[in-house]
């Protein structure tokens, strides 16, 4: 495999461990047991560490290693200012020119989805499909990049967000039926209200984990 196609492979296997949650906050990456898993010498390796240090997937901490970084409070806060920036202005300026059949046809999947992991993919494709009309390179990037930590955050703090999952589906309808309908202030006003729900929902989550944390280190 050529080495350029190792690099890709190493950050792939990373990143997706990381977002699953195999690779929990603040914990240690084993470069060696990557190689192995890739087929692969050191330096693809730390080429992969490297895009993800960009990325604020990990941090390379000198003579202990490369650490898998933690999600904080201010992490939510800085993901969900970016989304409320960026996909209400996406769906205001460039609703009318969206594919129709096309949004019914993601309306339908999130209606019919019952599996959570499922329901979330699409939710994804959804939000991304709407910064895409903008056809902004560094709009579609810079979301691309939240997403992953959107991803890894749903991970996190899934457990205790069960009860928004039924919350989210009647958002989504709300949004989609205006969308689909053209009547875009509404749409955006729905999809604002959504993602200050989900905000609202990830902070709950990380204070309950936070106080749990606290309250068994207590424990003697």
């Amino acid at each position: 495999m050529a080495k350029s196609n190792l690099s890709d492979a190493a950050y792939l296997f990373i990143k997706d461990k990381i977002i699953s949650g195999e690779y929990p906050p603040n914990s240690m990456i084993n470069e060696n047991m990557i190689c192995q898993e890739i087929d692969s010498s050191r330096t693809p390796v730390r080429e992969a560490v490297n895009r993800l240090e960009q990325d604020n997937l990990v941090k390379v901490i000198y003579k202990k290693g490369i650490m898998v970084k933690d999600i904080t409070l201010n992490d939510i806060k800085l993901i969900y200012e970016t989304r409320l920036l960026i996909e209400p202005y996406a769906l205001r300026n460039y609703g009318r020119q969206m594919d129709k059949e096309y949004l019914k046809v993601l309306w339908q999947k999130l209606r019919e989805v019952k599996d959570h992991e499922k329901s979330y993919q699409i939710d994804d494709e959804l939000h991304f499909y709407i910064v895409s009309q903008t056809n902004n390179i560094y709009l579609m990037n810079s979301i691309r990049a939240i997403y992953d930590h959107n991803m890894r955050l749903r991970v996190l703090t899934g457990k205790k967000n069960k009860e928004r999952y039924s919350y989210t589906s009647d958002e989504h309808n709300i949004i989609l039926k205006n969308l689909i309908e053209e009547n875009l202030e509404e749409a955006s006003n729905a999809l604002i209200l959504h993602l200050e729900r989900s905000r609202e929902a990830a902070y709950k989550a990380m204070l309950e984990d936070m106080n749990l944390h606290f309250s068994w280190e207590g424990e003697e």
